[in-house]
C-alpha cells in the first residue's frame, strides 16, 4: 500500500499545482490567493501561506479530489502498450483496469492524502522559514568562497 501512496500523491500534486497556481482574479481574498513560490514572493509569505490551516485544508481537499479522479483513470491503453513492448499479449489486459481496481488498498489513498497534506505543508512552511533565516549566512558564505577561490574563476585554458 505504501508503494501506491507515494506515486499517487506525486502525480496528484503535479496535476494540482498548475490549477492551484493559476490567477483567480482581483476578487480573491487573501485566503483564496494562489500560493506564490517565485523569487518575487518572500519566503516568509510562502511560509505563512503554507502554515495557514485554512490553506492547508483547501489544498488537502483539492489533492484528495484529484487523487479520486486519478484512481479512476483508465489504465488499459498504457498497460496494453507496456505488454506489447514486453512481448506479452496486449489482449490479456483488463479493458476496465484502473488504479483503484489494481490494488484493493487504493481505496484508502485519498483519505490518507487528505490527512497528510496539511502536515506536509506545515513542514514545508517551517523549512521555508528556516531557509530564509539562513539566507544571509549562505550569501556571506558564497561571497567568502568567491573571494578565497579566485582560481575557480580563472580561464581553464591558462
Amino acid at each position: 500500500m505504501r508503494k501506491l501512496i507515494l506515486p499517487v500523491a506525486v502525480i496528484t500534486a503535479a496535476f494540482a499545482m498548475p490549477a492551484y497556481a493559476q490567477d483567480q482574479g482581483a476578487q480573491d481574498t487573501d485566503a483564496q490567493a494562489p500560493m506564490q513560490a517565485d523569487e518575487t514572493a518572500p519566503l516568509t509569505e510562502m511560509a505563512r501561506q503554507m502554515t495557514d490551516p485554512a490553506r492547508q485544508q483547501q489544498m488537502a481537499l483539492m489533492v484528495r479530489a484529484l487523487s479520486e479522479v486519478l484512481l479512476d483513470m483508465p489504465l488499459a491503453p498504457m498497460m496494453e502498450a507496456v505488454a506489447e513492448m514486453a512481448g506479452e499479449d496486449p489482449e490479456a489486459v483488463d479493458p476496465d483496469a484502473t488504479l483503484r481496481t489494481m490494488s484493493p488498498e487504493a481505496e484508502q489513498v485519498p483519505e490518507q492524502i487528505e490527512r497528510n497534506v496539511p502536515r506536509a505543508m506545515q513542514a514545508m512552511g517551517g523549512m521555508a522559514e528556516g531557509f530564509e533565516a539562513m539566507l544571509p549566512a549562505l550569501k556571506e558564505m558564497a561571497k567568502r568562497l568567491e573571494e578565497t577561490m579566485p582560481a575557480m574563476r580563472a580561464d581553464p585554458s591558462d
